[in-house]
């Protein structure tokens, strides 16, 4: 049982570093708009704007890769969740928690 709490705890952190992930793409992606953006109000060269639309483009790039990893992740979560369902020995703090991320995504109810 020692092994199943494990995996909970390994599935639950990848979780919350994979939401972790996907916010920090999202606020990266913003404060690429807002310098691009300063970049061009400041009449800076062109070049240098178009290099950073390309760091642009390329966090735009990440987010749905990010999401679509976290999607994964809370599936298999989901999944372990199920198949461990009546098991002793898991901890109810972190069953909470890993349910809690379920419903916060739209996998539960």
């Amino acid at each position: 049982m020692a092994d199943t709490a494990r995996q909970l705890k390994i599935k639950l952190g990848v979780c919350k570093r994979m939401v972790k992930e996907v916010a920090s793409y999202e606020v990266e992606a913003k404060e690429n708009e807002a310098k691009v953006q300063k970049m061009r109000d400041d009449g800076k060269d062109a070049y240098d704007i178009r290099k950073q639309e390309e760091v642009l483009q390329e966090s735009y790039m990440m987010i749905p890769d990010s999401k679509s990893r976290l999607a994964k992740a809370l599936e298999d979560m989901e999944g372990f969740l199920g198949e461990h369902a009546g098991a002793e020995g898991l901890p109810t703090d972190q069953l909470e928690e890993a349910k809690g991320l379920l419903v916060e995504a739209g996998i539960t109810a």
